[in-house]
């Protein structure tokens, strides 16, 4: 994975800071993104699916404590998934950032094994750094 050095500061260190935690972290741009936070996956998930996901996502970055996985399933549909926050900072300018381990899995078996990081933005909301 190459560095975009137009980021600007802030993502530069992010990117950096991911790297560094795991050579994994997966780094989504907004443009990548076809949802806050649901990852490539996505085409092959039910809408119920990615909006269970990523509130699971929303939910676990602000409430859980590092290391603590919170798990998530869809009954109609069959998929499930965790998301495990790894580590908590801030930033120089005062953002909150946590990386995070994300697994989606489908009702077909195929999974997806994702490592993150994401920022908490002024609207409370967390967001792919």
């Amino acid at each position: 994975m190459g560095i975009d050095f137009k980021l600007g500061p802030a993502r530069l260190v992010l990117a950096v800071t991911c790297l560094a935690a795991a050579p994994s972290c997966t780094m989504i741009t907004a443009e990548e993104q076809a949802e806050p936070l649901v990852p490539a996956i996505a085409s092959s998930l039910e809408m119920s699916d990615k909006s269970l996901a990523n509130e699971q996502l929303q939910t676990a970055l602000e409430k859980s404590v590092s290391g603590e996985a919170t798990r998530w399933q869809n009954p109609e549909s069959g998929a499930s998934g965790t998301v495990t926050p790894l580590k908590t900072w801030k930033t120089t300018s005062g953002t909150y950032c946590r990386s995070y381990d994300e697994k989606i899995v489908l009702a077909s078996g195929k999974s997806l094994n994702r490592r993150g990081v994401a920022c908490r933005a002024s609207n409370s909301r967390w967001e792919s750094a």
